[in-house]
């Protein structure tokens, strides 16, 4: 299935369903990382709709079957992609608008971050969440990313300038915090940056997969990461 982002273009999507509704259901976004697509996370998905989730998996422009090539593309273009799926499933009937979750990994999980300041959500996942500043948030990201490879590792910012940090210090919904013990792409002290604005609150887990790097490169890795997914929505829904 499309979704119209705007005039002219369209993101790839895949709507999963519980075997069983119920008439106002909760439901879950799941984001990939850059420069990947939503492949991997309709597993992610089939198994949280055993929980009697409706998910939605989607590919950002540029990125599996979605229209345009990754260059031409900002993270405001992304975060336009990531509101344009969550009006969606906010407005199918079935979904109840109240218990809605993002899972971002990498890239989307700082994306994610982000949305925190204006979509009402109820859930939020950042599995090795990048952190970029809040500058030039028109640019490709593509071109960013070329001029700095450290772009999205920065671990010197505030909620004062990062509106990633000023979204999930301002979350009243529940988080989840997922690091990879050797991630090799998303170093200890930008997670350190994210753990500063969320310890101390009452509806945040912090985990660590162990041996892992910043894909999950092995079955098992796979399989522990959504053990840890269907363990934590079933502890909070």
């Amino acid at each position: 299935m499309r979704i119209k982002v705007n005039k002219n273009q369209y993101i790839s999507c895949t709507l999963l369903k519980p075997r069983k509704l119920k008439e106002k259901n909760p439901a879950l976004i799941f984001l990939h990382g850059w420069s990947s697509n939503q492949q991997g996370n309709i597993l992610r998905a089939k198994e949280l709709t055993e929980l009697g989730f409706i998910c939605l998996t989607l590919d950002l422009r540029g990125d599996g079957n979605s229209e345009g090539s990754l260059e031409e593309f900002s993270r405001e273009d992304h975060l336009q992609d990531i509101k344009a799926a969550y009006k969606y499933l906010s407005e199918l009937k079935d979904v109840d608008s109240d218990r809605i979750g993002l899972i971002g990994s990498s890239y989307t999980g700082y994306l994610s971050s982000v949305t925190t300041n204006s979509l009402k959500l109820k859930w939020l996942v950042l599995r090795v969440p990048a952190l970029y500043f809040d500058e030039k948030m028109d640019v490709s990201t593509f071109k960013l990313i070329q001029e700095d490879k450290k772009a999205f590792t920065s671990s010197d910012l505030t909620d004062q300038n990062s509106l990633a940090l000023k979204g999930i210090r301002n979350f009243p919904g529940e988080i989840l915090l997922v690091e990879s013990e050797k991630d090799e792409i998303i170093p200890h002290s930008t997670i350190e940056n994210y753990l500063k604005y969320l310890k101390g609150k009452n509806n945040f887990e912090y985990v660590i997969i162990k041996n892992a790097k910043h894909s999950l490169d092995s079955e098992k890795q796979q399989k522990e990461y959504i053990e840890i997914l269907r363990k934590w929505f079933s502890e909070n829904l």
